[in-house]
């Protein structure tokens, strides 16, 4: 076996790649991981889902897992809240003021302490309403228990207890590198605040967290070297994990190009870690020889 005694992976695009949507992580996906934790590997969900969720795929595989959660803004190991960290309330409040007068989101949503997602009406048209709703409903399996009300969007605001802010620039393609660029501007015009993209969406966390930040102190925490380390993702916020464990990090094929260029090795899904992990068991699939490469 290689040293690698962690994987730390993101869940949409990587983990969940291609979506199942009843049985949640691909077959091959599945075998691989409960093989590697049996044999006394750690997985760590380095997500900028929340807590629920991450604890919902660890019941989906029958085994033990460690989540840090909103892109770095909580850590858990062995079921126990480690470390946490919420925004500044004057602060939010400030920012989310001025970048709704600045850009008109389709979405602004927050991930807070106690409750997954909620989501801000007051700025979506009976249209959007639909079409968030209908977008919810359709994601099966990977869907996050969302609460649409203003007012409790409003009394999480003041409860300090916020986690994360989602801002929703569309649905379409070339939203995607409208986000990119948005997220760009922000994150000079805000330096106490994280901003980070993920396809049509830019994730906003306090200051100093990040997916790379969290794992720092994971592995602090349970004194594990980063040498013993693999890091796996596709989007932008996963960048930090890429650059800050850049020999063992792996990026899939359908990232773009300026995610990729971030990380040492490219695969087409997660169970091609195996070869890197098991270099002397035989693959399962003989397409998987072909599927891992470095660049």
């Amino acid at each position: 076996m290689n040293t690698a005694k962690v994987i730390a992976t993101d869940l949409d695009g990587t983990l969940f790649y291609p979506r199942k949507r009843i049985k949640m992580i691909p077959k091959d996906s599945r075998r691989f991981l409960e093989h590697f934790i049996d044999d006394g590997g750690r997985l760590v969900l380095v997500s900028g889902r929340n807590r629920y969720f991450g604890e919902k795929v660890g019941h989906n595989l029958k085994r033990s897992i460690d989540i840090i959660g909103c892109n770095g803004a909580f850590v858990t190991c062995n079921n126990m809240l480690i470390q946490e960290k919420c925004f500044p309330v004057d602060e939010l409040k400030q920012m989310l003021k001025e970048v709704r007068r600045e850009y008109h989101f389709m979405v602004v949503s927050l991930f807070c302490r106690h409750r997954n997602l909620v989501v801000d009406t007051g700025i979506m048209n009976w249209r959007t309403r639909f079409g968030y709703r209908f977008y919810q409903f359709i994601q099966g399996v990977y869907r996050e228990p969302a609460l649409m009300s203003d007012k409790v969007f409003y009394e999480e605001l003041e409860k300090g207890e916020v986690y994360k802010v989602l801002l929703i620039v569309g649905i379409l393609p070339r939203d995607k590198q409208k986000a990119q660029q948005i997220t760009d501007v922000l994150s000079k015009a805000y330096p106490d605040m994280v901003f980070a993209w993920t396809d049509q969406a830019i994730e906003v966390t306090p200051k100093g967290c990040s997916k790379s930040s969290g794992l720092a102190f994971y592995l602090e925490y349970n004194k594990i070297s980063s040498d013993n380390i693999l890091v796996v993702g596709d989007s932008g916020n996963d960048i930090s994990m890429f650059e800050a464990y850049q020999p063992t990090s792996f990026c899939m094929a359908h990232s773009p190009k300026d995610v990729q260029k971030h990380a040492a090795h490219i695969i087409q899904r997660f169970s091609n870690l195996k070869k890197y992990i098991y270099p002397s068991v035989e693959i399962d699939n003989p397409q998987d020889k072909n599927n891992l490469k470095g660049h």
